[in-house]
């Protein structure tokens, strides 16, 4: 009891920020599979931002039935029952552009798109609602178990630094079994994520491809503990490897690594083309002011989720 009133935001932006090159490698790849996932299943990190803020709506309102019963079953396993039968509230261009951050244009443009690939679905009166097909269930189950497990490996990792004693798979467990729950609040987060790193750079899949160098970089200083210059081989990336990694087109992967590359966000190597997050000083301090890393506004981003999940399997 006394641990679980300890764990609170402040403490846990606290140590995020001290024990950065620690845990960052863990958060980028749970970033990278969540991103990769919303890539690979809509084609579209903008639409998919969109169709992330129907699904936390509609994890609100199956969340709201404990209201009601205290046992209603919120978990992963009943999610496909639960959202068949709850009625969504019905939302409008406008709403979704507020929130999201998208401009109106944009947004109409990619639910015209998002209606028509049967992701989104359209009431008489023109209001919307999310209604993922029966056909789509196994591909999303799949795609929703891979996040979970990189979300509990990441905050596993998290609470090794707090001196928290709960294993793996207890987190995972947690998390599958009152799914709505704690998908509301992470989809609340992830979408935050989304929203500050479309302003920062306007362009999502710039971020999706470059947390790939980061992650690559940031194991490797993490691995060999390197805390100035040595005569080492550090990793790379090529085009090839990111559209593996995220499901974004080579040719697309290519010309975003171009701009990454010109905005002085990575190097490219002259002689095998291939592209690398090494700058001038070479040692991880480096890397953790980095543009891409942003460990402050990272941190207080997911430190109140983090907090969530912390408390609950505590009690």
């Amino acid at each position: 009891m006394e641990l679980e009133k300890k764990i609170n935001n402040k403490v846990i932006e606290q140590i995020f920020e001290k024990n950065s090159i620690k845990i960052l490698p863990t958060f980028f790849e749970m970033q990278s599979t969540f991103l990769s996932g919303i890539y690979k299943r809509y084609g579209d990190l903008e639409g998919g931002q969109i169709v992330i803020y129907f699904a936390r709506n509609l994890h609100l309102k199956v969340m709201r039935k404990r209201e009601e019963d205290l046992d209603f079953d919120l978990s992963l396993d009943k999610f496909w029952f639960n959202h068949q039968n709850t009625i969504q509230d019905k939302l409008k261009i406008i709403s979704v552009s507020r929130f999201t951050g998208l401009p109106k244009e944009t947004t109409r443009r990619k639910i015209i798109q998002l209606t028509k690939q049967k992701h989104l679905k359209k009431s008489n009166k023109n209001n919307l609602y999310w209604e993922p097909s029966s056909q789509a269930k196994d591909t999303y189950m799949q795609i929703i178990k891979e996040q979970i497990k990189s979300l509990s490996k990441f905050l596993f990792e998290q609470s090794k630094l707090l001196n928290i004693d709960v294993p793996f798979s207890k987190f995972y467990k947690e998390i599958e079994k009152n799914y709505c729950f704690y998908w509301y609040h992470y989809l609340s987060t992830q979408l935050d994520f989304m929203k500050y790193w479309q302003k920062k750079t306007n362009d999502l899949e710039i971020l999706l491809i470059g947390l790939q160098s980061l992650i690559q970089s940031l194991n490797y200083f993490k691995q060999n503990n390197i805390k100035q210059n040595v005569s080492k081989k550090y990793p790379d990336i090529s085009a090839t490897s990111v559209s593996e990694v995220t499901g974004i087109p080579r040719a697309t992967c290519i010309r975003k690594l171009e701009w990454l590359s010109k905005a002085k966000f990575v190097r490219k190597d002259p002689l095998s083309k291939r592209y690398n997050l090494v700058n001038e000083e070479n040692n991880n301090d480096g890397y953790l002011s980095h543009p891409l890393t942003n460990v402050q506004g990272t941190a207080g981003q997911f430190a109140e989720f983090s907090s969530i999940v912390y408390r609950a399997v505590l009690r």
